[in-house]
């Protein structure tokens, strides 16, 4: 068996594996349902991503009788007296109250290039000298 006594090894025989129908019908019906749940979970994260992204209840609206009141108000706060449009969030730390819940993410929209823009409009390209 050694090198010296020139014996080659015998191969083995390849042990045949028996699996049966039901076996592999099995395995494929739990890789599907894994991936069924996959799915699922992701849709219910997008479900819930539109819900969030598309919520109009996010703002309330204070209202005075008069302009002098609302100047007051803001004043009192400590926060500019001709603001019409206040960020929640200023306005929680100017009652100084912290707010627990998370900002959303949204997705950073950068401004189109001036080659997406000719094409898209089919406007004339503008030619530089030298073309």
């Amino acid at each position: 068996m050694g090198y010296w006594d020139k014996k080659k090894p015998e191969p083995e025989e390849p042990v045949e594996e028996t699996v049966s129908l039901e076996d592999i019908e099995k395995d494929t019906l739990e890789e599907l349902g894994e991936i069924e749940k996959g799915f699922r979970e992701r849709m219910k994260q997008e479900n819930k991503r539109f819900r969030d992204m598309c919520d109009t209840e996010y703002w309330c609206c204070v209202c005075f009788t008069s302009r002098e009141q609302k100047e007051e108000f803001l004043k009192k706060i400590g926060m500019e007296t001709d603001l019409k449009y206040i960020d929640g969030r200023e306005m929680a730390k100017a009652f100084r109250k912290s707010l627990k819940t998370p900002d959303l993410e949204f997705a950073q929209v950068r401004p189109f290039d001036k080659e997406y823009l000719y094409r898209s409009a089919d406007f004339p390209q503008k030619h530089t000298e030298g073309e």
